[in-house]
């Protein structure tokens, strides 16, 4: 049902440019009319410059050495013109580098946080339905929003200043010779079609990958934020072919874009078709209208360089499509008001509650089970000041009554009311402030205990925290932490050559030159169609297998590291998901699009110097000015590296945040605390925002600076070559031909400067890259020449261990620890929460490596074993249950062979007590458990995961609470099938409950990292008063029965 409806969703999406700024404020639209107008500027400098230059080619064409101070005079002055000119280049640029890069990081700032609070404003049932899943948040808090940022930032004022190339060439183009601009104008449709049939076909794919890779994101980020259970059922390799033929899809999809790309862009080559008629008219306007030279090569050059302007401009609209596409998604979940909606001020508030709690004949079926009715004509009083137990068997609806109260869903029928008023007619937000919700699965956050305490109440002083703290008794605990709380150059030289064909005297000579370089702009306009068609399916081709060759190895990489690594904040499953998704496509960007970008523009720069090298030799001129923009571009290139990984590192904590948040969103939910999540995401941006602020300082100034050169450029060599010229030491044509080499491979080095960005933050990103490829794992799972055991007795010794959790190195949980486990014996560990139980499962998994002593299976040190050979033989069941977006089959076989068949997962399931209940599902065993098995309940979930480990059939049994999220009754069968299993096996059981361990062949009483009893049930409690152990069960004694724990 989810499916469908995300589904029908994204087909009901249209495209519109406006998403991408609909997060601008006042300010943003002041930096944005000025970047315009920058923009703008930018692109018409260089019609300017055409028109200027016409005057210099006519007096150029037309110099005769009788007048060389008349001749001199008008170079001059059209020279000063042009240093005017680049002054005003320098402003424009300063202007469009300044406002766009300013106002992107401003408005992706404000999209990330507009998005997460949208996302933590929805209710329940939108993440049980599937519509948005905790990777799919993920990658719109990251790649999206990036996405968006680099379009406004860099692409948008492109676009502009291509935009504004084409009109005002076109302006200029009339404004010197109208019939032949009349001429060549219709061909612009020619140039406009490809683009739009670019841009639509670029908008759909790049929905339809997006959506590909979310299937993969989500096999990445429930593996990573489960990766106990993942390593504990040696999943890894099952895991990686998922993610891989997840990703294979989308490379597919990779490939029609490229080779889509190659053909639109391949399209443009028109333009040369275009100046191969341009010339042919232009030399009949010379012969027989009296047109000047130079004015109808530059009307010819204005139709051509705004051809290449527009052709360049529609190049971004696979950036434009990109981003509307991203836009629509934040927008959607932005726009979208939920039935039960936390935000809204609408309701009663009550003066005084007493809480009387009262449901009548309530009907509710979970929105992803509409089938399956979980409360029929329920009706239930609960009296003020009165604690009310519920039970009964699992799926029975006892969680279902706390989250219809909490209003995570509102019933089908009959009404839940609270001193007599409906909930739904009470102020949401106010009636869950007046509940406090502790769940079966504990969620806390990332951040210090007393910011996880003050969710509870966000105005809470710190007495008050502390009390809250001593009346869950954790105070004492929390005390010992160590913080406490607290383009080309041969088309240039055709045209520098057709120049001086205009000036010939000779009309015959003139035809016969005109035919010859006619044809040559022709068989460059088939040229370019076969060109970029290769260029971009084969660097496509590159960048998408590089792309998945990436994330598949960083993805296999990580899943070697050891969980100490997992533990560290910025190690989180939101962080390292943002990265797999968002370093590979910046790889992707650099390779398919930027490289052979930097490409083009190194051969451009390669045959141009071939040309004019002799040249420059002759004239004795060295020109440095295409080095001083280089190193103008390299210098701000290196500024903006510099810059970029603060950039990263918010991103990081945002996606941090933001998969915490959806992941606990029900302790969110119940505690109103959106506002204290969004207040953490404005912290975690504050710094890099004010980065960006200088970075702003720096694009605007390297850009002014790279185009102001070339403008300046342009008029020293009309100056000096006019010098040479009167001087006899060059011919016309000679300069004319070398001066627009100059000018096209100084264009093309000025382009450059749109790469500047992508590859500062490609080159921050292929280090981002390494960082994880190059790591070494301190726990290697895979080590080839260690031991691989056939066979597993199961005789565990823990000897002299000290060791404390790599997070938390100064505090020693174990110091000179030892404890022996026989094999094919049961062993229970007890003691007091922080005592060291679970510390011993992580050890014996090879979690974590002690620091000192060692740890032992079958007499050999656990280090010399191979570990996913070792862990094979080893099944555990945690106290939180981990089940993945898959089938409850798929659950199951989770970590067994391929070839396990239907009767061995059928009898796994009846000795977990899972089978019944399974059977009674509409899907049965091909139901889906949903994102984290959110579709089934806490009991039904823990017995998936025990027929699991069952299934697995080890020689070491790893229990971790196995059973405390089991009724009584399902409690005892699940526990009768437990000691079954463990029957021969070596069995280590992790209990609160002290029922479930006593017929346990050992029993072990930890207290402050040490072992202070160890015997059977009858000989511990025989010490009397005396013990720990029979303390423990005294403490877990009914005050009607003696003899029989408390559950």
């Amino acid at each position: 049902m989810g499916r469908k409806e995300s589904g029908d969703v994204m087909k009901n999406r249209k495209g519109s440019i406006r998403t991408i700024f609909m997060h601008a404020d006042s300010v943003d639209l002041w930096l944005m009319a000025l970047g315009f107008l920058g923009s703008m500027g930018d692109g018409i400098s260089t019609p300017l410059v055409l028109f200027i230059s016409s005057r210099l080619m006519n007096n150029i064409g037309g110099a005769s050495i009788s007048l060389a101070e008349s001749f001199q005079r008008n170079i001059n002055r059209n020279a000063v013109a042009m240093l005017y000119l680049a002054c005003g280049s320098f402003v424009a640029c300063f202007l469009e580098g300044y406002c766009w890069t300013r106002t992107g990081e401003r408005q992706a700032a404000r999209m990330r946080a507009r998005y997460l609070k949208a996302v933590l404003r929805q209710d329940v049932v939108y993440f049980d339905l599937h519509v948005t899943s905790t990777s799919e948040v993920i990658t719109s808090v990251s790649n999206d929003s990036l996405v968006i940022q680099d379009v406004i930032s860099e692409k948008v004022p492109n676009f502009l200043m291509n935009a504004s190339m084409f009109m005002g060439s076109y302006i200029a183009a009339f404004l010197l010779l109208w019939r032949q601009a009349i001429v060549g104008f219709p061909f612009i449709v020619l140039l406009v079609i490809p683009g739009l049939m670019y841009g639509r076909t670029l908008m759909g794919q790049a929905r339809k990958i997006r959506e590909e890779y979310n299937q993969a994101g989500t096999i990445a980020e429930q593996a990573l934020s489960s990766i106990r259970t993942v390593y504990a059922f040696v999943g890894e390799s099952k895991t990686i072919a998922a993610f891989s033929t997840a990703l294979e899809r989308s490379v597919k999809l990779g490939l029609r874009q490229g080779l889509a790309k190659g053909l639109a862009i391949g399209s443009n080559g028109i333009v040369f078709a275009i100046w191969s008629f341009m010339a042919y008219y232009g030399s009949r306007m010379v012969m027989y209208h009296g047109a000047q030279g130079g004015t109808v090569f530059v009307v010819g050059a204005a139709v051509a360089v705004g051809g290449l302007a527009l052709g360049s401009g529609l190049s971004n609209l696979k950036y434009f499509s990109e981003a509307t596409s991203a836009g629509e998604r934040i927008i959607e979940v932005i726009k979208r008001v939920p039935k039960i909606d936390s935000d809204s001020m609408d309701g009663e508030i009550l003066e005084n509650v007493t809480g009387n709690v009262e449901f009548k004949h309530v009907k509710f079926a979970y929105p992803s089970r509409p089938e399956s009715i979980i409360l029929k004509d329920f009706c239930l009083e609960i009296p003020p000041g009165k604690t009310v137990a519920l039970v009964g068997g699992s799926g029975s609806g006892k969680s279902t009554v706390i989250a219809l109260l909490e209003r995570f869903y509102d019933p089908l029928g009959g009404e839940i009311l609270l001193d007599g008023v409906a909930i739904d007619k009470l102020q949401l937000k106010w009636v869950r402030s007046q509940m406090g919700l502790v769940s079966q699965e504990p969620a806390l956050f990332a951040t210090s205990i007393k910011e996880n305490i003050l969710f509870g109440k966000e105005d809470a002083t710190t007495e008050e925290v502390v009390e809250a703290a001593k009346a869950s008794n954790v105070h004492n605990f929390i005390c010992q932490l160590p913080q406490g709380y607290d383009t080309q150059p041969i088309y240039a030289f055709s045209m520098g050559s057709t120049i001086s064909v205009f000036f010939l005297k000779n009309h015959d000579e003139m035809k016969d030159k005109i035919r010859i370089y006619s044809l040559c702009f022709l068989g460059l306009a088939v040229f370019s169609l076969l060109i970029n068609i290769i260029q971009h399916y084969n660097f496509a081709y590159m960048g998408e297998y590089l792309t998945k060759r990436i994330r598949e190895k960083m993805f296999s990489k990580i899943l070697t590291f050891e969980v100490g690594w997992f533990d560290q904040d910025e190690n989180s499953s939101g962080a390292i998901c943002s990265r797999l998704a968002k370093d590979a496509n910046m790889v992707r960007s650099l390779v398919g699009d930027r490289i052979a970008l930097l490409l083009q523009t190194f051969s451009a720069v390669a045959v141009a110097c071939t040309r004019i090298s002799h040249r420059m030799e002759t004239c004795r001129r060295p020109d440095c000015c295409p080095a001083d923009r280089h190193s103008l571009l390299y210098t701000r290139s290196v500024l903006i590296k510099s810059m970029s990984s603060k950039a990263i590192k918010a991103q990081e904590e945002s996606c941090k945040l933001a998969a915490e948040a959806v992941i606990n969103l029900r302790t969110v939910t119940a505690f109103s605390s959106q506002d204290r999540i969004l207040k953490m995401l404005e912290k975690a941006q504050e710094r890099p925002r004010q980065e960006s602020t200088r970075q702003s300082w720096y694009a605007g100034i390297g850009l002014g600076a790279s185009q102001g050169i070339t403008t300046v450029t342009w008029a020293f060599d009309f100056w000096y070559g006019s010098r040479l010229l009167s001087k006899g030491h060059i011919t016309s044509k000679a300069l004319l031909e070398t001066f627009m080499m100059l000018v096209s491979t100084g264009r093309v080095i000025a382009d450059a400067r749109s790469m500047n960005s992508d590859l500062a933050k490609g080159l921050d990103t292929v280090g981002s890259v390494f960082a994880v490829l190059d790591r070494y794992t301190k726990i290697d799972p895979d080590d080839p020449e260690s031991y691989q055991p056939e066979k597993v007795i199961g005789r565990v010794e823990i000897r002299n261990v000290d060791f404390a959790y790599p997070a938390r190195p100064d505090l020693m949980i174990f110091k000179g620890f030892s404890i022996s486990i026989k094999a094919g014996k049961s062993t229970a560990l007890v003691g007091q929460s922080g005592s060291g139980k679970s510390t011993i499962i992580g050890l014996i998994e090879r979690f974590y490596d002690p620091l000192n002593g060692k740890v032992k299976i079958d007499g050999r040190d656990i280090k010399s074993f191979q570990l996913r050979s070792l862990r094979k033989h080893i099944a555990l069941v945690s106290q939180e249950p981990t089940l993945f977006a898959g089938t409850i089959r798929e659950n199951m076989t989770y970590g067994s062979s391929d070839k396990v068949d239907e009767t061995e997962i059928i009898e796994a399931a009846r000795l977990a007590n899972a089978h019944d209940f399974i059977a009674g599902l509409k899907e049965g065993y091909e139901t889906l458990c949903g994102d984290r098995g959110v579709q089934l309940s806490g009991g039904q979930k823990q017995r998936i995961a025990i027929a699991r480990a069952i299934l697995k059939n080890p020689a070491v049994l790893l229990l971790d609470e196995a059973t405390s999220a089991l009724d009584s009754q399902s409690e005892k069968v699940v526990q009768d099938a437990l000691e079954r299993v463990m029957v021969g096996r070596t069995s280590v059981v992790v209990a609160h409950r002290l029922s479930t361990i006593q017929n346990c062949d050992t029993i072990a009483v930890l207290d402050k990292g040490k072992v202070v009893e160890k015997g059977t049930h009858s000989s511990l409690l025989a010490k009397g008063p005396s013990g720990a152990y029979y303390s423990l069960i005294s403490l877990q004694r009914t005050p009607t029965d003696s003899s029989r724990p408390h559950n």
